[in-house]
């Protein structure tokens, strides 16, 4: 059993899914600046504790480098999704306009 798609809904398809992946990818840095912002004030206030300072900074160091390679792994596989999509897509028509306004 084959479904058929007709060329247009293909290309909106795999548009769709290039929109979702670039946001997937974008989004993803933006929360590791927001977690990593929020963790710092927390890790500063442990700072100030004298009993805490030398384990505050251990953990801080590890929180970061955990951070940081868990939010760009999601970015990185996001934006590989884009490019796989990006092959898949056709190669666009010269003969077609882009801008479908651009034509009255």
């Amino acid at each position: 059993m084959s479904i058929q798609i007709d060329p247009h809904q293909r290309r909106w398809w795999l548009g769709m899914g290039d929109l979702l992946a670039q946001g997937a990818s974008h989004s993803a840095l933006k929360l590791e600046r927001v977690h990593l912002a929020i963790a710092d004030e927390t890790f500063g206030l442990l700072e100030r504790v004298p009993v805490a300072r030398p384990w505050s900074r251990l953990v801080r160091v590890s929180h970061r480098g955990i951070s940081r390679v868990s939010y760009r792994s999601v970015s990185l596989a996001a934006a590989g999704l884009g490019f796989a999509i990006a092959a898949l897509s056709p190669d666009p028509d010269p003969d077609q306009a882009v801008d479908r306004d651009q034509e009255a």
